[in-house]
């Protein structure tokens, strides 16, 4: 079996392996860990010329995986490495000059995903991200000179950066499809056997480089078996630390001024409630608007109607069934304290979402 027959022999397994975990998943972002298998090719360019995007015979293949942690709806934190082959051979007769080296890394980095909610849904099946890293290489080289039936050996241990991206593609609600592109700077001017020259170049200007191409499969879980840090065993009531936390979240959830559009830094507040829901599939909500008493009754009814849709809707758009979601907009009713300043005003203009058992 060819090399390049084992790599995806390799892959096949571990996809149908993944494909086997029972798939009764939370939305991903309540799964905040990450682990990704993958596999590609790399790409020389330094001191013997560059070979990038298949400018040559994509022969040196790399395997490796990632595993992230999820920060926020913007960021994740990584870390991630392969092992596998590169080199270079040019047209030269009798002898092809150049190398061939065996490559590990390991590196720490940040991905910066586009799909955060500002940008472009966190739910989006297509999810680009822009991702960079710092860590170190050990490379393994073979060097052919230009002497038939000569070559030497080189072993080093050098720093290296890495930048690029890639788009992960929803599978499923806890499987990913990734494909990604990096670009690797190596702080070492030897593994391809022409080595750094302090009279012809300044310092690091033609260290070695190559790209990496990528493809892969990510799969999403939680440090908790039931994927949210709460008790989810059937209950007759609700869980008082469920809607404690509902209750906090809710608190911070803002509009626009006389408007029903969610103010962005409401987000996460509101992504807590979601969790929780999701957490406790045996619980229901119903969602509640209200107003100050500034203004038309009708305008205030109609404005809490609305506002009270506007976090149902986004509740729905994070996987939440629209069954168990009801809500209702109560104007100036019950108010929690006196219009009588500015301060208690704000403390009416509130949304309030109450947990409940299914009937």
């Amino acid at each position: 079996m060819t090399r390049t027959k084992k790599v995806y022999a390799i892959y096949a397994l571990c996809v149908l392996g993944m494909l086997g975990i029972d798939q009764a998943r939370a939305q991903n972002y309540l799964h905040k860990f990450g682990f990704e298998i993958s596999g590609g090719i790399r790409e020389y360019g330094g001191d013997r010329g560059t070979r990038y995007f298949l400018a040559e015979k994509p022969d040196y293949q790399a395997a490796g995986g990632s595993f992230s942690y999820y920060i926020n709806s913007m960021f994740d934190a990584t870390v991630y490495g392969s092992v596998g082959m590169l080199g270079h051979r040019d047209d030269s007769y009798p002898v092809k000059l150049g190398f061939t080296a065996h490559v590990t890394d390991l590196m720490f980095g940040l991905r910066y995903k586009l799909a955060n909610g500002k940008i472009m849904s966190e739910q989006a099946r297509f999810k680009p991200y822009l991702q960079a890293g710092y860590g170190g290489m050990q490379s393994i080289s073979h060097i052919v000179h230009n002497v038939p039936g000569y070559g030497s050996n080189r072993t080093w241990f050098a720093a290296q950066w890495s930048a690029g991206g890639g788009v992960r593609i929803r599978l499923t609600d806890y499987l990913d499809l990734s494909l990604q592109m990096l670009y690797n700077y190596t702080y070492d001017d030897n593994y391809d056997g022409l080595p750094f020259s302090l009279s012809r170049v300044r310092l690091h200007k033609l260290h070695d480089a190559y790209l990496y191409h990528t493809a892969g499969f990510v799969y999403h879980f939680s440090d908790n078996p039931n994927g949210g840090g709460y008790n989810t065993s059937a209950t007759d009531e609700v869980p008082k630390e469920a809607q404690d936390k509902v209750d906090m979240a809710a608190k911070n959830i803002y509009f626009e001024t006389g408007s029903s559009t969610i103010k962005q830094e409401s987000f996460g507040n509101l992504d807590s409630i979601v969790a929780i829901l999701l957490t406790y599939p045996t619980l229901d909500a119903d969602i509640e608007g209200y107003t100050d008493d500034v203004g038309d009754d009708d305008d205030n009814q109609k404005l809490s109607q609305e506002r009270a849709d506007a976090v149902r809707n986004y509740i729905i758009s994070k996987g939440v069934d629209g069954n168990r979601l009801t809500s209702t907009g109560y104007g100036e009713k019950n108010p929690i304290a006196k219009n009588n300043s500015d301060e208690n005003r704000a403390k009416n203009r509130r949304v309030e979402v109450h947990l409940k058992t299914r009937d």
